[in-house]
């Protein structure tokens, strides 16, 4: 195994063991795999490998399994845990990859292979890949649909915060809402943004914050940062909790450029933190100038008012007297036919025609033959005064 040219797996010395030079001197298989597992190593850099994805599969604890192959070779891979978790979406069989990691030697089994400590995936890449699946599973859910996105309140009084207070996006968001509406009650919820785990951190935030009494809308943001800082936003734990929030969300991740799929479900997105405040608090100076030009338009309006109401007076100042005779006339002719219908039924048009009224001794109307008693005296009213006459007898017809 020492000749010109071979690189030896071991260099023994008078304490070293075994170094499988001669038979006497074979060592374990363990000891060959462990200095191959050494040597490759130490000798092989990390390295891209392209290929096409075949047989992949997830264990229990998270670890992918997975080969490589060309139109000539295939290569076996692995992807643990550790590293797998930054994965947005598993690969497809037969979907394209350059995978980045170590080539070493798998020493129980002496399978050679290589340890992946991340991948991408040609074309649109994993990330878009991932995107896209979560997208068309919400929008067939109607979670995209513009109806059922929420108005903001007009003159909201507590607003919640989900964020990082570590981070730049939450400075950015209370100096803003301080300007604009200092009278504003702030709840800030802070949560990791990014990271494992982080999608699990901002749900229970949103949760907590909506369960706060009176609070009528909620900010969720962060500042920049790149595609994988970004990416906890289009996970499927983020996404349903701003649908589910029972108050209207504004969601501002990142610069204006980037979209996420939380931004996508909320009820309002911003391209920026600052935007975000600027849309969840009224502006106290805009506020003051509405109120300015309120006052003026009342006290516009009411002096028009009073104007339109000194014309009418004098107008009717004007029109009183012709009004008035007017009254008079009306009122004249209706006592003419009053009149005139009372003389109709009046007795004494009924004496100025010729007729008599008799009248008993007492001025009652004796109007049939029973009423005169025979040698009684009676008056017998005509037009111009009365005659005294007796009853002397009686005829009925």
């Amino acid at each position: 195994m020492s000749g010109e040219g071979q690189i030896p797996l071991f260099t023994p010395d008078s304490s070293s063991p075994p170094d499988g030079r001669t038979s006497d001197a074979a060592v374990s298989v363990a000891t060959l795999n462990e200095a191959t597992k050494r040597l490759l190593e130490d000798r092989a850099p990390r390295l891209w490998v392209r290929g096409e994805v075949t047989n992949w599969s997830k264990s229990s604890k998270g670890h992918r399994y997975f080969s490589l192959r060309d139109d000539s070779a295939q290569v076996d891979c692995v992807l643990f845990q550790g590293d797998a978790w930054r994965l947005p979406a598993d690969p497809e069989d037969g979907m394209e990859i350059a995978a980045f990691g170590q080539p070493t030697l798998f020493q129980a089994r002496g399978r050679f292979q290589l340890v992946v400590r991340t991948l991408e995936a040609a074309g649109e890449g994993l990330w878009q890949v991932a995107f896209e699946r979560l997208r068309r599973v919400v929008a067939e859910e109607g979670l995209l649909d513009p109806g059922r996105k929420r108005a903001l309140p007009r003159f909201p009084r507590r607003v919640g915060v989900v964020t990082s207070t570590k981070g730049a996006a939450i400075h950015d968001v209370l100096t803003v809402l301080k300007r604009r509406s200092p009278w504003l009650d702030v709840i800030v919820c802070d949560c990791r943004v990014q990271g494992e785990g982080a999608s699990l951190e901002i749900r229970g935030a949103l949760e907590r914050l909506a369960s706060v009494p009176g609070l009528d809308a909620l900010i969720l943001t962060r500042g920049g940062g790149s595609t994988e800082d970004l990416w906890c936003f289009n996970e499927e734990l983020t996404v349903r909790a701003v649908a589910a929030c029972p108050v209207p969300v504004i969601c501002a991740i990142g610069h204006e450029v980037d979209i996420t799929l939380a931004e996508l479900v909320a009820d309002l997105r911003a391209p920026t933190p600052s935007v975000a405040a600027e849309l969840a608090a009224p502006d106290i100076a805009n506020l003051r100038a509405g109120l300015d030009r309120a006052g003026t338009g009342l006290a516009r309006g009411l002096r028009r008012g009073v104007e339109r109401g000194r014309v009418r007076v004098q107008a009717a100042e004007r029109q009183l007297p012709r009004r008035v005779m007017r009254m008079i006339e009306a009122k004249r002719g209706q006592l003419g036919a009053v009149a005139g219908r009372l003389d109709v039924l009046s007795p004494l048009a009924t004496l100025a025609r010729g007729y008599a009224v008799p009248t008993s001794p007492g001025g009652g109307l004796l109007a049939t033959t029973g009423d005169f008693e025979v040698g009684t005296p009676f008056r017998l009213r005509v037009r111009d005064g009365a005659i005294v006459a007796r009853t002397e007898e009686r005829e009925q017809e």
